[in-house]
């Protein structure tokens, strides 16, 4: 049991020692929370921009599609 907590607390150590560290306290860290907000709002209107074409497109194939199979569908001689 207490090898467990042991490599628990060696865990724990290594995972504090990955955190950033907190140069400039808690106002550089609201700052730098504000830029990757307003990088992840830019981020996210391209991907709706993108999203957005790319339904639009799906469409046009799916319009094209059907044209297609009608104009194959009308070919074919009646029996």
């Amino acid at each position: 049991m207490s090898a467990a907590f042991v490599k628990a607390a060696k865990q724990f150590d290594a995972l504090v020692a990955a955190l950033p560290l907190s140069d400039g306290g808690e106002e550089a860290q609201l700052k730098r929370i504000a830029e990757l907000q307003a990088e992840s709002d830019v981020v996210g209107q391209e991907l709706q921009k993108q999203l957005e074409a790319a339904e639009k497109e799906l469409k046009q194939v799916q319009e094209l599609f059907n044209q297609a199979t009608d104009n194959c569908l009308n070919l074919k001689k009646p029996e």
